[in-house]
């Protein structure tokens, strides 16, 4: 028997009907109608077709509900983010940290195991160590930006002392004295004109008419 359906990029040939059913389960049974990739069972599609082709899921999942469902199907956890869900297999379910958690996306055509290789493994922690370099950096950019603020506010009170060491006195100081210098010379203008003063006395002063 042989199978030329899509999938394959040349017809495969089977020694038994037996070999060539548990071929096209495998192979054909779960495969998206959209994108013609294969999963490893009906639950594993109908999640790709949630996340990757249903346009009722992708609205609810702007408004912020959590539509990531869990890979074990018994479960009826849904998570917000794929990170979470990751972290939720894990934790929960036992999953292994090398399981290629995007299978939910690619499928699984030319696949032997359902576990990342390792040159996918170190391409993700090498991605995820320079995120985290980016991380401290921003981190130590936004501590400097505080001190210089911080420095700059400083910075006036210094300015004042310098000032009135130097001897120099605010403006609002300077009018301050000229304003009561002016009210004093005006004050001059109301002496009564029975005080004036003494001529030729002994004693120098005021004297009245």
């Amino acid at each position: 028997m042989r199978c030329s359906l899509p999938g394959h990029r040349q017809t495969v040939s089977f020694t038994s009907f037996e070999e060539y059913d548990v071929h096209y389960a495998k192979a054909h049974v779960n495969r998206c109608i959209e994108c013609r990739k294969n999963f490893p069972t009906e639950h594993f599609l109908n999640l790709h077709i949630e996340e990757n082709h249903d346009a009722l899921v992708s609205v609810r999942r702007e408004r912020g509900e959590k539509t990531y469902s869990c890979f074990v199907e018994d479960c009826d956890r849904k998570c917000s983010t794929p990170q979470k869900r990751r972290m939720h297999l894990i934790d929960k379910h036992m999953f292994p940290k090398e399981y290629d958690f995007r299978v939910v996306n690619d499928g699984i055509d030319r696949r032997t195991s359902m576990l990342r290789s390792a040159k996918h493994r170190r391409r993700s922690s090498a991605a995820q160590h320079m995120t985290e370099i980016e991380d401290r950096r921003r981190r130590n950019s936004a501590v400097e930006t505080s001190r210089s603020e911080q420095q700059e506010g400083n910075s006036d009170p210094e300015a004042v002392k310098e000032e009135a060491i130097e001897g120099t006195l605010p403006k609002g100081v300077k009018d301050v004295d000229m304003e009561g210098l002016s009210g004093a010379m005006s004050a001059l203008k109301f002496v009564p004109p029975s005080v004036r003063f003494g001529r030729g006395g002994r004693r120098a002063g005021f004297s009245r008419s």
